[in-house]
């Protein structure tokens, strides 16, 4: 029968392309080096352009965690005739159970089951040969045999239909903040039945076995609702998020995401404004170039110079965009301070000349 493999076999392989390798000389590779970095140095404007439009974008991103914090938390039994954007809590009241393979009723599941198989796969590998004296680059299209999971059936997410108090709650549509319940379940090639694993890597597999793997909910959860009200369901809103998680958990959760991609707008930021002031003096660089040794130095200067600029720029910039008050105070008081020096000085100048007449 069907045993374990994990090798990968090739059985088959064919040239798709090739191509002679060019040795540039000296002068021809510094040419071909300048031309590039000309064509980098008009794409440079366009790339600090968008990367000051997201330095404005990221200080002023909706977030979900000041809305929800924001909210009061009602109990979903008090909430009946209300409308407009609530934050509800309860119990569920399953109204229309869905039934889980190997679970049972639950409030929602999802599932996927992979199969241990025998697959094909295309790769991709570049080999140099010389022939008479000349060297090609090959490129190797293979074909190779795989033993891997591979998905066979999945479904979901399937919800039961619920009711947070007297509101009908539809989350199709919803962001969810969820901790499920997971069960992985495992069927051996020679097996009829499934059985339950801790996880993934708590059996060595075998070609044709399958695995099952349910996350669920169960219908005794406490949910958390944001969103909408009309006519006594919530089945959407500009701000639509249900969870099991408490009232707090959710918030930091809403922030802690909010956070990361906060950071991570920053380096992408970051990055655009290095790449486009080193496009910028690329082509001094690139002229430099030409000077044997002189040329990797200053790419290497150059580099540096561009990170730490971009990196001031990222810094002033969010600070002159998050305090903008504060530079608008600083600047009044400035044109004020600049003001008073110039009447004084006017003032002391006609006091000046009228003693002098005298």
């Amino acid at each position: 029968m069907l045993t374990k493999d994990m090798s990968k076999q090739t059985i088959s392989e064919r040239v798709v392309s090739s191509k002679v390798v060019k040795k540039e000389g000296y002068l021809s590779e510094k040419w071909g080096n300048l031309k590039e970095s000309l064509s980098a140095f008009c794409l440079a404007p366009v790339l600090i352009i968008v990367a000051l439009g997201l330095m404005f974008y990221g200080e002023f991103f909706h977030k979900s965690s000041e809305v929800v914090e924001a909210l009061p938390l009602q109990q979903a039994t008090e909430v009946s005739d209300n409308e407009g954007l609530a934050k509800i809590i309860g119990d569920v009241e399953v109204t229309d159970v869905v039934e889980a393979p190997e679970v049972g009723d639950v409030l929602y599941y999802e599932y996927a089951i992979e199969a241990y198989e025998e697959v094909e796969e295309v790769e991709t590998e570049y080999r140099t040969r010389v022939e008479d004296g000349v060297e090609y680059e090959d490129e190797i299209e293979k074909t190779v045999l795989v033993d891997k999971w591979v998905d066979k059936e999945s479904e979901g997410p399937i919800w039961a239909e619920f009711y947070l108090g007297d509101i009908m709650v539809d989350p199709t549509d919803a962001k969810l903040r969820m901790d499920y319940e997971e069960m992985i379940l495992y069927l051996p090639w020679d097996e009829d039945e499934w059985t339950v694993i801790k996880s993934s890597n708590s059996v060595s597999p075998e070609l044709g076995d399958e695995k099952m793997t349910i996350r669920y909910l169960d219908t005794d959860e406490e949910i958390i609702a944001i969103g909408e009200i009309s006519g006594g369901e919530m089945t959407g809103g500009d701000e639509f998020i249900v969870s099991n998680r408490g009232d707090a958990e959710l918030i930091e959760g809403l922030k802690g995401e909010e956070t990361m991609w906060y950071w991570v707008m920053k380096f992408i930021i970051w990055l655009l404004l290095f790449i486009g002031l080193s496009s910028i003096v690329g082509p001094v660089l690139a002229v430099l170039d030409f000077i044997p040794l002189v040329g990797s130095a200053a790419r290497w200067v150059g580099g540096v110079i561009a990170a730490i600029l971009a990196l001031i720029i990222v810094v002033l910039g969010t600070l002159l965009i998050k305090f903008w008050w504060l530079w608008l105070i600083l600047i009044v008081l400035l044109v004020g301070a600049l003001v008073v020096i110039l009447v004084y000085y006017m003032n002391r100048n006609k006091k000046a000349k009228t003693e002098d007449k005298k």
